[in-house]
């Protein structure tokens, strides 16, 4: 059946699709621009999780399908796939399973962070996105893997309801599973045979730009890439429990300005003018958010490379997330100007391979080879958010006592808001409904 693009953009949005491997932009906004080239992004930016191999290789069939609809809504004249080179296994698969989709394959080197959507527009085209600015900027369009799957299974009517993402660290059984959106932290820990740790630590996402959280109790969602535990005494832990007070008292302290923050930044390589020394030296001495090193603070991609390389294990990634919050909350914009870019020709000399970061943070015990089967997993109960994607939450369009189907719509997007529409994961009866989500039990 030939699907014009009207008819591919309004199935992404029925089916509640946002951006899988970032901030969770609603994908039927995504797919309305017309660009050159489409870009999916295979490569997997944080160590240790695997889900994008995963699904490549399981799910091969609903991801060409999505490649060639995306194609089609956006007019590209080229699809490219960013994979790692490490995984030959994986690239050799795609390349016969293929067949009549036009689809390059671009091997991406093993390095931190490969994965970033400015780093693979560069890599594969050579153009730079501006400073506070898109792929779409330079004519690209980038999409996740599970972004495409989802498209791929919503043009037949499935509603995004489940997530892919590694469970990985003091857990009895790491690996990859596909679980219910909604579905709690504690119990998938539990499905993978239970935590092996005392006083663990719960990271949704990865190591270095995962966000770590209070309990585990927490929902995954629809932008959840994976389950990160350690032990509370783990350095990476230590290093990421430090108040921001005392981070700036190291600065004053500390911080020498030896510039090695600034020459590691990914952006400051492609030849954005991010300067993390100088966020340091700023807070330090006082200045305002008037100062034009505060308004970098929005070019900032939290990766986490100042601190790895800092030799006082300062973080100027702490000190540019308050300052872009405290920006953002004054209203404040950074203000984009017309300007060429230049690579910095140490660029690829300054790389960090993602072996040397694991054994840095003392994660090496972690790195274990997953098996490539994507374990499926049930709940009895789950709490869906209803803000799970960058815009308005979802409105909730159910009631407490009401009973769902598996799949049904229970969060619409609000009239003239950017959002995504939510469905039910599991069959159930709601026993809570409110604004910032519904509960539903079996």
């Amino acid at each position: 059946m030939a699907e014009d693009r009207n008819t591919i953009i309004e199935a992404a949005r029925k089916a509640g699709i946002v951006g899988a491997g970032g901030a969770g932009f609603p994908t039927h906004i995504k797919l309305q621009v017309k660009v050159n080239v489409l870009i999916i992004n295979g490569a997997e930016c944080e160590p240790l999780l695997a889900n994008d191999k995963a699904q490549i290789v399981h799910n091969t069939s609903d991801l060409l399908r999505g490649i060639e609809l995306a194609v089609k809504a956006t007019g590209a004249k080229r699809a490219v796939i960013a994979i790692k080179n490490k995984y030959k296994d994986v690239i050799s698969h795609l390349r016969k399973r293929s067949g009549s989709v036009t689809l390059e394959i671009f091997e991406l080197e093993d390095y931190y962070p490969a994965g970033d959507e400015q780093e693979i527009v560069h890599e594969i085209t050579g153009y730079t996105v501006p400073e506070a600015g898109l792929p779409l900027d330079v004519g690209i369009v980038v999409q996740n893997v599970e972004t495409l799957i989802n498209l791929g299974r919503a043009i037949g009517g499935e509603p995004v309801i489940t997530r892919t993402l590694t469970v990985v660290g003091e857990v009895a059984h790491p690996g990859v599973v596909n679980v219910p959106i909604g579905m709690s932290a504690k119990e998938i820990i539990e499905s993978c045979g239970g935590l092996t740790c005392d006083n663990p630590v719960l990271y949704i996402g990865g190591p270095m730009m995962g966000v770590v959280q209070d309990s585990l109790d927490q929902p995954v969602t629809k932008t959840s890439s994976g389950l990160f535990i350690l032990p509370a005494d783990n350095f990476l832990i230590t290093k990421r429990s430090i108040s921001l007070r005392h981070i700036l008292r190291q600065a004053q302290a500390a911080c020498t300005s030896c510039m090695q923050c600034t020459e590691a930044c990914p952006r400051n390589l492609l030849g954005h003018q991010i300067r993390p020394h100088k966020i340091m030296n700023a807070v330090t001495l006082g200045l305002t958010e008037q100062s034009d090193v505060f308004m970098e603070a929005y070019l900032c991609m939290f990766c986490g490379m100042c601190e790895y390389v800092c030799p006082m294990w300062l973080s100027p990634k702490r000190v540019y997330e308050e300052v872009r919050a405290s920006l953002q909350a004054k209203g404040m914009q950074f203000e984009r100007s017309v300007k060429s870019y230049q690579d910095d020709p140490m660029r690829k000399y300054r790389r960090v391979p993602s072996d040397r970061l694991i054994r840095r943070y003392e994660l090496k015990k972690y790195a274990v080879e997953l098996s490539s089967e994507i374990q499926q997993l049930d709940s009895w109960k789950v709490r869906i958010p209803m803000s799970q994607h960058l815009g308005a939450p979802a409105s909730p369009i159910v009631a407490e006592g009401d009973y769902v189907q598996k799949g049904q719509l229970i969060g619409e997007i609000p009239e003239n808001k950017l959002g995504a529409r939510v469905h039910a994961s599991i069959e159930g009866r709601i026993t809570y409904a409110g604004t910032d989500a519904i509960v539903i039990e079996r």
